[in-house]
């Protein structure tokens, strides 16, 4: 099922495209598929199109769903600020902006 690369045991393996899609129940490499990757912002390995690194594309599903690794950057509820955000902040939160 995936594919790896021989000369480089040490790398995690890679699933192509055709792979990632019959896992997330898509009928092939189509249209679709391919919005589905760009909105969720998956891409592909650079220099091997169609090669996917699975810990990248769990990630960026993990971040679609909220589930955000505690790091020392990211507050604990109690010390977030208490004040509501504003649905123009929200967004530029969404958005990345």
């Amino acid at each position: 099922m995936f594919d790896t690369l021989p000369s480089n045991p040490w790398l995690p393996p890679l699933m192509t495209g055709a792979e990632l899609a019959e896992v997330m129940r898509y009928s092939g490499v189509t249209s679709a598929f391919r919005g589905w990757l760009k909105t969720l912002g998956i891409k592909s390995v650079p220099g091997r199109n169609g090669l996917y690194d699975p810990h990248h594309v769990r990630h960026r599903l993990d971040v679609a769903q909220g589930m955000f690794p505690r790091t020392a950057a990211t507050p604990d509820a109690s010390e977030a600020n208490t004040e509501p955000m504003s649905l123009t902040d929200k967004r530029r939160l969404r958005r990345g902006k």
